[in-house]
This record gives C-alpha cells, structure tokens and sequence, in this order.
C-alpha cells in the first residue's frame, strides 16, 4: 500500500547537521506564494533599562556604535543566500589577505568559476568572518558544507551555516525541555499553528530556543504544541572575545588565542590568583566587559531601527506615497509656513463653535528698537477674528510695554498702524489662486481627453 504525502523531498544532510538557516529559507522559497495571516504584535522590554550616570551611557552609546560601524560591510542582494564561513585555528584574514582565502574557499567548494560569476565572497576584518553571497542554491549547499580550507600551506578548520534571509527576524522562547531535539523543535513549531515561523533552533544546551519568523514582526506567543509560551523579540550582543580581550569578534575565530587577558582589567598572563579591579570596555561600569548586568551588550534590533525610521518619517511627512502633504498646495491650505527669518513668535488660540477665535502672542526680534530713552521696546499683540454674515474680518490690537512708562509707540504699532484688514472671502488669496490653477488644469486635461478621443475615432 503506497502512502502519498503532499511537500517537497529534502536532502539528508538538511537534517543530519547543523547548516543554520537552511531549511528555513527553502521552506521560505516553497511558501512565498502563500499569504501567511499575521498577529497582533507589540514589543516590551526591547531596550535596557536605562542607569548609571549620563556619562556612562554616553560613553558606552559611542564605543558601541564605533564597533558596531567598523563591523559594516557594502550590501549584498537582499534575494541571494548568505553563507557564513568562521575560520578557526587562529586564521587571520587581514593578514593572510582576502584574496589568498577567497581562493581557499573557492577551492574548497569545488565549484567552477564560471557557475561562480555571481558569487560574491566578502570578509569582514573586524568580526574575522567571511560571508559568501550567492542567488544560486546548489553553490550555496557546496558552500556550506566546507569544512576546512588551505592557506599559506596550512589547514584551518571553518564552520560554515547558512544565515536567516532577508525580510526576517528572530523570536526568543524559554522553558523548552532540553530532551526535545531539532526535530522535535520543527514539528512543535513550524506548522499551522504558527504560520509566520519558518524554523527553529536551540541555543547550545539551554532551554531557549531561537525561532525563525516571515515578517519583520514577533508575536507576543508561540504555539509549541498545545502550549502557549510567551516570545520575545531576539537582540544580537556585541561581539566579546574571551580570549584577547578585544571588541568586535568572537573567540572562536579569534586571530590570536593564545594571548589571553584579564577581562577585567586587561593584563596579560594572568593567574589563578588574578585579583583586580574591573572595567567594563562598553560602557566604563566596574564589571568585566560585556558581563550580564552590562547594560550595553546587546546592539538594537534591526527592526527597532526600522520602525524608529519609519515613525520619524511619519512624523516629517516624507514617508513614501504622501507626497502630497509636502506640496506647496497642501502647506499653503493648511498655513504650515515656515520663516527663515530671525523673528521668533510664539502664542496661543481658541475656537467657540468656528464663528469667532482670539489669538494671543509674543513677538521678539533681533534687531532691537530704541526709543528716545534708550530702552529696548517689546509688543505684545491681541488679535482676533468675528465672523458676521459670510464675511471675515481681521482685528488687531496691540500694546506696547513702553506705553505703560508715557513712551512712544513701538516699532511693531508702527508697522501694524492700526489698520484693520478685511478678506470679503472665507480663504486666504493664496488658496484662491492655487484654486485657479487646479481648474485651468482641469480645463487642459478635458480638451486633452477630447482631442485624443477625436483622433483615436
């Protein structure tokens, strides 16, 4: 009796090893033509809790960035696949030289170089690492089988791992019973239940597990089975070493293992009987560097950063598709008007029912005027508005602070000359010649219709 069962065949060595993110991005590929409903998400406990003196955090904020900037690389196709090669055994790349270990990879692989035209093979100085990019998905199975490369003579052990695609972010769950193993995970997470979740993995041999999701989005829950168990959004730490002491790359692709230091204090062949004084790297703390309670270990999410931007553009009005709210008709209509001068004015205004609105402000300028005593004058004005039978009408009354001491009226009287303004309209002219225009275009457009409409007859 045959047993047909709908899905794709995969290859043994996607479950015989530890590949990273492999079979999440083909299980990707084969459900991108399915929507996937997503959840109601919102974000806690993302960022640290703020502490110590502002200093601290200050400095802490720049010796991060300044890592964090250094370990930037050029973008690479966001469709490609991204492997990642960590060379071990002390390798250092700046100094063997890029080329000399991108032609160790190549070899390694076996791939041709012309199946490799669209390969790219780009190292990272500062994290010791390589990230091979390639659209192809057999060079990228080649490539993350590697397990050794030659250079300079000498063999060095790499492990390489297919890193997550993409337009994805990672969930953190905890509690997971250390008994389940990777296909346990798979089964208990990647299903219908959880329709955004592309796969699942567990960090060394702890019960949190690292889950994979389709969306720049985490769900407050995870189904893991039956069970509903809380998830929380994944944050990279600033890469530590042990072993040297340095920011910026691990210990396992450290290039000099051998020279071990205090990470406390930094001193070198040290003992067991070490005692000192430590300092946090980060953020100047008395702690090791990078320890647990160090409140600047972890780097902000990329999709923290994204929605930052995008609430910023937001609030500027430069978000894509509203455009038209930065158009000089729309600034003008809504009286958003920005001057350039060196006049500062603030002030304040109400509205009963629209038919009448008192404006009270404080002007200053710059450039001071003098009376005949010498003194700096200073206005402040009283405006408002009534509306009486469709008609608008401007009032202005002003006072001066010299008035209250006999002298002459200010500059700001003088200019105003206590003249009232009427608009026999309910809009400004600004509004009514942009008016004008927008029916002249229209007027343009409909002969432009007509005309076309009698030659295409």
């Amino acid at each position: 009796m045959e047993v047909i069962v709908e899905g794709e065949d995969l290859p043994p060595e996607l479950f015989s090893e530890d590949l990273g993110w492999q079979a999440a991005v083909a299980r990707r590929s084969s459900n991108k033509a399915t929507v996937a409903r997503s959840f109601e998400t919102k974000m806690e406990g993302l960022a640290p809790k703020a502490g110590g003196s502002a200093g601290e955090r200050q400095y802490g904020d720049r010796v991060k960035r300044k890592v964090i900037k250094a370990a930037r690389m050029p973008p690479l196709p966001k469709e490609d696949a991204k492997i990642i090669l960590r060379p071990r055994g002390g390798l250092d790349v700046s100094r063997v030289g890029v080329t000399a270990v991108g032609r160790a990879i190549m070899k390694a692989s076996g791939i041709d170089e012309a199946k490799a035209n669209s390969d790219v093979i780009r190292p990272n100085l500062q994290q010791n690492i390589v990230v091979v990019s390639t659209p192809v998905r057999e060079n990228a199975s080649r490539y993350t089988r590697i397990k050794t490369i030659e250079v300079a003579s000498k063999i060095h052990e790499v492990s390489a791992y297919e890193a997550a695609p993409h337009s994805a972010c990672k969930g953190v769950i905890r509690g997971i019973t250390l008994s389940d193993g990777p296909l346990d995970l798979e089964r208990n997470i990647v299903n219908a239940r959880n329709p955004l979740a592309l796969g699942a993995k567990r960090i060394k041999n702890t019960g949190t597990v690292i889950v994979l999701f389709d969306s720049f989005k985490v769900p407050n829950f995870v189904r893991y089975g039956p069970v509903l168990v809380r998830c929380f959004l994944y944050r990279k730490q600033v890469d530590n070493c042990y072993a040297c002491g340095k920011l910026g790359h691990r210990a396992d692709v450290c290039p000099s293992p051998n020279d071990v230091v205090c990470r406390g204090c930094g001193s070198s062949n040290t003992d067991d009987h070490h005692q000192c004084t430590p300092k946090c790297k980060l953020c100047g703390g008395p702690h090791i560097t990078a320890d647990k309670i160090c409140r600047q270990r972890y780097q902000i999410p990329y999709v923290v950063r994204r929605r930052r931007w995008e609430k910023a553009a937001e609030a500027s009005g430069s978000k894509d598709g509203d455009n038209i709210a930065w158009s000089p008709l729309a600034q003008e209509c809504k009286g958003r008007s920005r001057s350039k001068g060196r006049s500062h004015s603030r002030g304040r205004s109400r509205t009963r029912a629209g038919y009448r609105s008192w404006s009270r402000g404080r002007s200053r300028s710059r450039g001071s005027s003098r009376n005949t005593a010498g003194s700096r004058a200073r206005s402040r004005g009283r405006s408002g508005s009534r509306r009486r039978d469709g008609e608008v009408r401007f009032e202005t009354r002003s006072r001066s602070r010299d008035r209250q001491h006999g002298g002459q009226p200010s500059w700001a009287d003088r200019v105003r000359q206590g003249a009232a303004e009427k608009v026999t309209r309910g809009s400004p002219p600004e509004c009514d010649r942009d008016n004008e225009r927008l029916a002249q275009l229209e007027r343009e457009n409909k002969e432009m219709r007509d005309t076309i409409a009698r030659r295409m007859a």
